[in-house]
């Protein structure tokens, strides 16, 4: 048996209670889903000296050891995504796989909301020294990102990261001289505040990694209660593994400023070491006024971690999925259905995939069709084409794996419930009702 085949490295499963509507965009920037150590250090040299025999045909490393944790995570990081990572030793040495598949979660479950014209920049609360979620962010989604930290020397660390990269014009980085504010760092002179959406809002999410424990006393008492002791090394700096409260305090604070810095950040979202942090963290966030949640759940060997968003806007994306006919039929179907509801129609592009949508009826709803019903021929109104839009939305017709989809993003100023309401009866217009 090989040693890509005897040392699985598999990627993390990741479960959402919100089915993803779209594929995340293809990237080359990937994980495989089994890693030979062997073979890994062949292309960075400097894992050779941490390699273990687990076999005479297989190799390993001691995870407890925090030398050989770091050059791994190192080695991954320069060759699967081609970055020049450094990783003090006294600070907390991030696991790659289970930062990136907390973008991943946050691209499959969160993203899909935004328009896919939308520039995507993303806050990322204690950056630490790696800078780890910016600089994979920046090669997986592609998009921009302000990092924030408390420590000064992590953050001289981080900074440096961010330029061997050469990735300065698209993560800024800000010293947040608060260590009590959380998101309201916002709010403090010089923080590098990305240029406001159409709607208000200037960061499409945030993310955090908090402080899992109160004290290392905390810390060593729920590692007793585990059937495994741990073998991963996660030594690092007291800010970065401890804070007053542990994180379910830490967590609610920054609901709390979330309430009052809710338009400026599409979702806010957080990861949580313990599963009762998410059920306080959903209160929490039904008092602050959120209007949508989403959970998830990350399980990469015998660690589980809990993955939590909440937002204030109103719902932004509204999908008609599995429509049995190829794209081509979509299309036809769509712009039919467009025309008898009186929905005004614009291509943006040249593969006629994505519309601008404008309605200045409400056609498609019953109340609209009893007042025409009504109406005698000397009642129907005249229209001049300068109505007021009630209804302005993107659609975006797609490839799926069962034919083909069709997302509406709502622009910015316009009632979701009307979105919503056309959602409804397009539903009951798809291809395969029309055809039963």
């Amino acid at each position: 048996m090989s040693d890509a085949e005897t040392v699985p490295r598999k990627r993390a499963k990741v479960e959402s209670k919100v089915d993803s509507a779209d594929e995340p965009a293809s990237t080359p920037y990937a994980l495989p889903d089994h890693i030979s150590y062997a073979r890994l250090a062949e292309e960075f040299p400097e894992l050779q000296q941490h390699l273990l025999a687990a076999s005479s045909t297989h190799s390993t490393i001691d995870f407890g050891d925090p030398n050989s944790v770091r050059t791994l995570n190192r080695a991954l990081l320069h060759v699967y995504f081609d970055l020049d990572v450094t990783l003090p030793a006294d600070s907390l040495c991030p696991t790659v796989a289970n930062r990136l598949h907390y973008l991943e979660w946050l691209q499959s479950t969160v993203l899909v909301d935004l328009p896919p014209t939308r520039e995507i920049t993303g806050l990322d609360i204690g950056c630490g020294a790696s800078c780890i979620y910016p600089l994979l962010g920046a090669r997986l989604l592609r998009c921009a990102f302000v990092g924030t930290e408390i420590n000064p020397e992590s953050l001289t660390v981080a900074r440096a990261n961010v330029t061997s990269n050469s990735l300065d014009s698209r993560i800024h980085l800000f010293l947040n001289r608060d260590r009590i504010a959380i998101l309201e760092c916002m709010d403090q002179d010089g923080f590098p505040m990305p240029v406001e959406d159409t709607d208000g809002s200037v960061f499409a999410f945030s993310m955090c990694n908090p402080p899992f424990y109160t004290s290392q006393d905390e810390r060593d008492e729920l590692s007793r209660f585990k059937i495994r002791a741990p073998q991963l090394d996660t030594s690092g700096k007291s800010d970065e593994l401890y804070t007053e409260g542990g994180e379910a305090a830490f967590c609610c604070r920054m609901v709390e400023e979330s309430g009052r810095l809710s338009r400026k950040v599409k979702w806010f979202s957080t990861m949580a070491g313990k599963k009762s942090t998410v059920a306080i963290l959903k209160e929490q966030a039904r008092q602050a006024g959120a209007k949508h949640v989403r959970e998830g759940k990350l399980v990469r060997g015998h660690t589980t971690r809990w993955l939590f968003a909440w937002s204030f806007f109103d719902q932004l994306r509204f999908c008609l999925d599995a429509l049995p006919c190829p794209v081509d039929a979509c299309r036809e179907w769509f712009e039919r259905v467009a025309v008898e509801l009186r929905i005004k129609t614009s291509a943006v592009d040249d593969e006629l995939t994505t519309y601008m949508c404008e309605a200045t009826e409400k056609t498609w709803t019953r109340q609209w069709r009893r007042q025409q019903k009504a109406k005698t021929a000397e009642d129907q109104e005249i229209r001049d084409g300068n109505e007021p839009v009630l209804l302005k939305f993107t659609a975006v017709l797609g490839a799926s794996a069962d034919g083909s989809r069709v997302n509406m993003y709502l622009e910015p100023g316009y009632p979701s419930n009307l979105l919503m309401s056309l959602y409804n009866h397009l539903i009951r217009r798809t291809p395969q009702q029309e055809t039963a």
